[in-house]
């Protein structure tokens, strides 16, 4: 009788085995279809939460465009007048400084005078740069510093040059600080009489230039 229960349980213990490793292989097949529904929707859910991220501008650029749509202040307005002005000036010092008989407009006019053709002024006239120092002594010693200093203002308004001038007289004007020069060149197509005066410690300043019709009388 026991040797044929033995027998018995030896028969059913490889159905039992069977059985068990089909609901393992269940199990196992339910786990990883688990598993492959939870990646996937965590990568899902990693995905719309990048592109909303993306869709979403930042804080600091809603910041920028909230700047960007304000207007100007009156603030804002008065620095950009100051740095029109800044920039201005720093152009103005940039350009090359024009020579003296470039900067403003001469003025012309008649004269009741017959040997004057025309009258000349300029107030952008400048005096000719000095050497000399202490008390200012009007010279018309043509070998002083105050004759040729006297001289080269005259070439610096009549464009003659020294070598192609003659000096017909230049003397006094009224005062020991005023002169009056009459030259032409030497062959004589221009002929003009200049005054000019003394500027302390700056040199001699053309005030009038008349361009002639004649010499005679004129001096």
């Amino acid at each position: 009788m026991s040797e044929r229960q033995t027998r018995s349980s030896r028969h059913l213990q490889p159905s039992r085995n069977k059985k068990l490793d089909k609901l393992l292989n269940v199990l196992i097949g339910i786990v990883v279809v688990l598993i492959i529904i939870t990646a996937t929707y965590v990568f899902k859910w990693q995905g719309d939460a990048e592109q909303t991220v993306k869709d979403e501008p930042t804080q600091e650029e809603k910041g920028d465009n909230k700047e960007e749509d304000k207007e100007p202040t009156k603030e804002d307005e008065k620095d950009l007048a100051v740095e029109e002005d800044k920039t201005s000036e720093e152009e103005d010092k940039l350009e090359p400084e024009k020579p003296q008989q470039e900067q403003g407009s001469p003025e012309e006019s008649t004269s009741d005078n017959p040997e004057v053709e025309k009258v000349i002024t300029n107030k952008n006239w400048q005096p000719t740069p000095t050497t000399q120092t202490g008390q200012h002594v009007s010279s018309y010693d043509s070998s002083s510093v105050d004759w040729s200093e006297k001289v080269a203002t005259v070439t610096s308004v009549t464009g003659i040059d020294q070598n192609n001038m003659i000096i017909w007289r230049m003397q006094n004007n009224g005062g020991p600080n005023s002169s009056i020069a009459t030259v032409s060149t030497k062959d004589k197509s221009q002929m003009y009489r200049i005054s000019m005066e003394w500027v302390d410690n700056e040199g001699w300043l053309p005030v009038k230039l008349e361009q002639l019709n004649t010499l005679e009388g004129a001096y």
